[in-house]
């Protein structure tokens, strides 16, 4: 596969959305039960002092830095996207993050939040870990910390990836990317 290696150069950083390219239960599970055509999402970035396209992301490994092309070659990219309202202020706050522990718990929790989506109920994700993090909930910390305007319309433990792709698709909230070389 041959993978551009400055994507991100000269952008802001921006954000990803995708699905493993090999069988993942957990992915599975995530599209299953939300519906969504995305069980994952991350920030791209270009990195000065590698000099390539680096991706962070909360994996099950932890929270961590991996380049561009190992990322794409064990993942189907479903959108890379631009957003309209910068993130920098927001994204340097994640690195004290790197190295962090994956929220199973609260990927947990997120299971009751979609089956009262299902239901037609509102439920808070009763497990919450303010130690580790999914990767939904890094985008709209993320978000948050780059006061975002939109922000306060997501809450950290209930979103989904697929809430993000949806509101970042709308206009005027991001630009999409063309993403051919990676779907």
């Amino acid at each position: 596969m041959n993978i551009p290696t400055a994507i991100s150069q000269g952008k802001p950083t921006l954000l990803g959305f995708s699905t493993p390219r090999r069988f993942n239960p957990v992915s599975w599970l995530v599209r299953r039960f939300t519906g969504s055509e995305c069980s994952h999402c991350f920030f791209l970035y270009w990195d000065d002092d590698f000099k390539c396209d680096m991706v962070l992301e909360s994996h099950e490994l932890g929270f961590r830095l991996i380049t561009w092309p190992r990322f794409v070659a064990n993942n189907r990219i479903v959108a890379l996207i631009e957003p309209t309202h910068v993130l920098e202020q927001g994204f340097l706050k994640l690195g004290a993050w790197v190295g962090s522990a994956y929220d199973f718990q609260g990927l947990f929790g997120q299971s009751l939040v979609q089956l009262g989506r299902w239901l037609k109920r509102k439920w808070r994700n009763p497990s919450q870990s303010s130690q580790a993090m999914f990767c939904s909930e890094s985008i709209v910390r993320c978000m948050q910390w780059a006061e975002h305007p939109e922000a306060a319309t997501f809450s950290p433990k209930e979103t989904t990836p697929q809430d993000l792709l949806a509101f970042y698709r709308e206009s005027p909230r991001g630009k999409a990317l063309d993403i051919q070389l990676w779907a």
